[in-house]
């Protein structure tokens, strides 16, 4: 049987990118690594040069 899943149009989708985060997020350290929280969504921050993006990524553990 399988369960049915519904995802709100808001929810973020993982692996995908965001430049900025909103301001309600907070910074957090799980196991030696940097996260931003943002409500149920966890951001990781990925570094190119001197551009931050955030990925979007499964809740750490």
């Amino acid at each position: 049987m399988a369960a049915a899943v519904t995802i709100g149009v808001s929810a973020a989708i993982i692996g995908s990118t965001v430049a900025s985060l909103p301001p309600s997020c907070v910074s957090t350290v799980v196991n030696n690594v940097a996260y931003q929280h943002c409500g149920s969504t966890w951001y990781q921050p990925v570094y190119s040069g001197p551009t931050v993006q955030f990925v979007v990524v499964t809740a750490p553990h």
